[in-house]
């Protein structure tokens, strides 16, 4: 799934959304072991882009199932009040190539809080807050333009984890006065699931020992929602020789506040010098960073957006940065339980795509329409 999430809650209360989940989406009884819960969603794009450079990136247009899943999730609670149980995203798009998105098990506690053993997002993305967090529909930045747009080598998406769904271990803390901790370690980022850890090289381009930490607090004053995050991730760089390039060592802070149908988001993500090798550094070049800002209102089944995306990457020598400048609307509507409408536009300007002493400038427009279906 795109969307992004972040916890807010104890752990008494995630054991609530998880029975309320099942009970949305139908339960079975799995004899005396779990109760299961299914859900799922598939998500249909028409989508139009307009762009300079626009050689290798299809025909201006295209319909495609954006996104096809079904979830799946058991879950019991012990006689000591432990609620312990699996998680599964299964792929169902007819072009997937891997059968399951995530696949963890979990251990969660009111008092010693959550403990996921398997393939899912880790800490540092979960505990992160910004812009994306205010939006509505596609939520402006978070990916979608770039299945579309040609950013070539510059950042074109919000995202400060190289984790994705790697095979991993994620703990988080309970909820105490407003704040909350994780942490998550990641073997390899280049495995999920199987034997393939026990198997795989350290020289083979991926980044290991990745550790993600993170923190948030959540408050309330009068009717003003306020939710603040700090997260770092750290880990060490592969290369197909063995010899070392830019370690992982990405700082992110960001927040969110929301008043009366209004929110308000932004951050910041450095990723320093990540992957890049000695000569590069030692020329200026670093990995960038970006940073975000946006809001939205929602009013009954209908909500508004608008989000500003920044991102800017030090080349070697006197070459140009690759910069990104993108302007970011969304609007979504609820057309009945399950089914929700929307569309964006995203207005980019791309310089230096290509990070040369010649530079390769992209501009276009990025137009989606999308129905979002969950069960």
């Amino acid at each position: 799934m795109n969307m992004k999430s972040f916890l807010l809650s104890t752990s008494a209360l995630a054991t609530a959304v998880v029975i309320g989940t099942a009970a949305q989406a139908g339960s079975v009884g799995s004899k005396d072991a779990m109760s299961v819960s299914l859900g799922g969603e598939l998500r249909f794009y028409a989508g139009m882009v307009d762009q300079d450079v626009s050689a290798g990136r299809g025909r201006g247009y295209s319909l495609n199932v954006d996104e096809a899943e079904v979830f799946v999730e058991a879950s019991n609670t012990a006689d000591n009040g432990i609620l312990y149980g699996v998680s599964f995203e299964l792929n169902a798009g007819a072009a997937d190539n891997t059968a399951a998105d995530e696949a963890y098990a979990f251990i969660d506690s009111e008092v010693w809080g959550r403990l996921e053993l398997g393939d899912n997002d880790d800490a540092t993305d979960r505990m992160y807050v910004e812009s994306d967090d205010a939006l509505v529909g596609r939520l402006g930045p978070d990916g979608d333009a770039a299945d579309y747009f040609n950013f070539g080598g510059a950042i074109g998406a919000t995202g400060n984890s190289v984790t994705g769904d790697a095979t991993k271990a994620i703990y988080f803390t309970p909820r105490f006065g407003g704040f909350q901790a994780g942490a998550s370690l990641t073997p390899d980022t280049g495995i999920a699931s199987g034997t393939g850890g026990l198997l795989d090289t350290d020289n083979d381009g991926d980044f290991e020992n990745v550790v993600g930490l993170g923190a948030n607090w959540a408050g309330k004053y009068d009717e003003v929602g306020i939710v603040l995050s700090l997260t770092g991730e750290f880990g060490d760089s592969e290369t197909a020789t063995g010899a070392e390039d830019g370690d992982v060592e990405t700082i992110s802070v960001g927040g969110k506040i929301d008043f009366a149908g209004f929110a308000l988001g932004a951050g910041y993500v450095d990723f320093a010098e990540q992957g890049l090798t000695a000569a590069q550094t030692n020329a200026g070049a670093d990995a960038g960073a970006y940073w975000t800002v946006g809001g939205s209102y929602k009013t009954g089944p209908w909500g508004v957006s608008v989000a500003w995306f920044d991102s800017s990457r030090s080349n070697a020598g006197a070459i140009s940065d690759t910069e990104v400048n993108m302007l970011s609307f969304d609007a979504a509507y609820d057309v009945a339980p399950g089914w929700q409408l929307a569309a964006a536009l995203h207005l980019i300007e791309a310089d230096n795509i290509n990070a040369t002493a010649v530079p390769v400038n992209n501009e276009g427009t990025v137009f989606l329409i999308s129905n979002q279906f969950n069960f």
